[in-house]
């Protein structure tokens, strides 16, 4: 297992910004829990203050379920460029589903994803990472409920 702590964090989601800066997104879609604080640095860094959270979950406890719940809505308005935001693309089937669900919503918007961590045999890699996952991660906020 490998612990992921604030300051490795953060200096990911630094390590992120002149991508997704480039990118230049004008809505942040955070996926609750695991994207939603690397969504709160991305807007402050982006200077983006369009974000939406959608509570997306594809894991009971260890196990990951067949399907995927997504529950949450976005600003509605036009938008060119969305980026999604979470912790880590483990199977890319949340990733997908949700790629698949904001398209429906915004079908003229190119949409693009931001993890700091990936696993290679993921079915939908993310945009933007640095960090591939090679073992059990807990990151620093799993510990925040001992």
């Amino acid at each position: 297992m490998y612990f992921y702590s604030y300051e490795a964090f953060e200096a990911d989601m630094r390590s992120l910004l002149p991508e997704c800066r480039a990118y230049a997104p004008d809505l942040i879609v955070a996926l609750a829990r695991g994207g939603m604080m690397g969504a709160q640095l991305l807007g402050y860094g982006l200077d983006v203050r369009n974000i939406a959270l959608l509570r997306v979950a594809s894991y009971d406890d260890d196990a990951q379920r067949e399907g995927v719940t997504i529950e949450g809505d976005c600003p509605e308005g036009p938008v060119q460029r969305i980026l999604i935001v979470d912790d880590i693309v483990d199977s890319g089937k949340t990733l997908q589903q949700v790629k698949a669900y904001l398209q429906e919503r915004f079908p003229v918007s190119t949409i693009k994803c931001a993890a700091p961590w990936y696993k290679p045999a993921a079915c939908e890699q993310p945009d933007f990472t640095c960090r591939e996952a090679t073992e059990w991660i807990e990151f620093f906020w799993d510990r925040f409920s001992e």
